[in-house]
């Protein structure tokens, strides 16, 4: 359009007069001559430069078709090293592939926390293992010590119990014993009965039962201290282990929050995953130097062979290792140099139409010669 409008603007005095001669046509009436004119010129113009560019299209088809014969016609060794060059190249660019579209083995934002830390972690697992098994010791030390603190409260309770059954019974035998020994002595003075050796009898009785119920009480309060040292023991111990299972569950907690992790085994895991990224970015860094060398060689074989457009074999380096691909690479270029042929003929229909009507213009109009001219000259277009 704009191309349309600077060649008209040439005509714009000779067409702005016959509009004030041509105001009472309407808009769908035919063109004038002028704007035919200015219409067909503009025909030329973008056809001879459409031409100029289906021609460097076309040289470029028959460049990419002379680069082909020259590669069939490279000397067996020469043609060797290509094709090798060539599949570890394929097999570099299809492990590349693979390592790309592996998913990502840790998300970003613990990547970047592993990257940041990662000389502390090897140490920090290990601590976490030993924190991690130590919580554990305290944990059977806590809910052995509360067993033990319970059943020594019950044996306290029940070594107590023991006492008091003792002491009732011993209150119980001596009461008998002096009712016994009453009821003898009111035997002998009313009825003069001598009870006196069966009362000694039983009054050596009840000292010995007294004896050992006291005894066996005494046995029992030394029972009964044990186990009430031993239960405050047991509290000692188990307030010391409550400090233990505080300073390492808090110890714990830091590390996990660090490593934004809930046990030693999730780093572990995280950590390995890290790892084997790692591998896989260090393999996919030397597949890309390996690349580039093995690009270079095929290039610089090319360039020995005269080949003129050697990188853009680097984008089908296929067909060097599969006939049947360079096959279909031929065929396209045949394709597109039919259809360039095609579009140039019709190219050159359109501009030499567009010729034959511009002469015939020129001819009924002689006084448009000058300005044409002067157009076609500024695009170097002779008429």
């Amino acid at each position: 359009m704009g191309l349309f409008k600077r060649i008209g603007a040439l005509f714009k005095k000779n067409i702005r007069e016959e509009d004030r001669d041509l105001e009472s046509m309407g808009a769908d009436e035919p063109l004038t001559d002028e704007a035919e004119l200015t219409h067909h010129m503009s025909q030329i113009i973008d056809a001879t430069y459409e031409m100029e560019d289906l021609k460097r299209e076309y040289e470029l088809v028959t460049s990419y078709f002379t680069d082909i014969q020259r590669i069939e016609q490279m000397p067996d060794g020469q043609r060797f090293v290509l094709e090798d060059d060539a599949r570890k190249i394929l097999m570099l660019e299809e492990s590349r592939r693979t390592l790309k579209e592996t998913p990502r083995r840790v998300p970003s934002d613990k990547y970047q926390l592993l990257t940041r830390l990662e000389p502390e972690i090897p140490d920090a697992i290990e601590e976490m293992k030993e924190l991690e098994s130590m919580r554990g010791k305290i944990k059977r030390d806590l809910e052995y010590l509360e067993g033990e603190k319970g059943a020594l409260e019950y044996q306290e309770e029940d070594l107590k119990e023991k006492q008091l059954t003792i002491r009732r019974a011993a209150i119980v035998l001596g009461t008998l014993a002096a009712l016994s020994i009453v009821t003898f002595l009111w035997i002998n003075i009313q009825f003069g009965t001598d009870l006196i050796a069966a009362g000694a009898i039983i009054a050596i009785i009840v000292l010995i039962i007294e004896f050992f119920l006291v005894m066996n009480h005494s046995r029992i309060e030394g029972e009964r201290k044990l186990a009430y040292r031993k239960h405050n023991r047991a509290i000692v111990l188990q307030n010391k282990v409550k400090i233990k299972w505080l300073n390492n569950t808090n110890h714990l907690d830091y590390l996990y929050a660090k490593y934004e992790v809930n046990s030693r085994k999730e780093l572990a895991y995280n950590w390995e995953q890290y790892q084997l990224m790692r591998e896989e970015e260090r393999k996919l860094r030397q597949s890309t130097g390996d690349l580039k060398v093995y690009q270079e060689e095929i290039i610089s074989n090319l360039q020995r062979a005269g080949v003129n457009d050697c990188m853009v074999w680097l984008q089908q380096v296929v067909a060097f290792v599969d006939k049947r691909e360079m096959v279909e690479v031929k065929h396209s270029l045949n394709v597109r140099r039919q259809r360039l042929r095609e579009q140039m003929q019709q190219n050159e229909e359109t501009r030499q139409n567009s010729l034959v009507c511009v002469k015939a213009i020129l001819t009924e109009h002689p006084e448009l010669k000058g300005q044409a001219r002067e157009v076609l000259t500024a695009y170097h277009i002779a008429v």
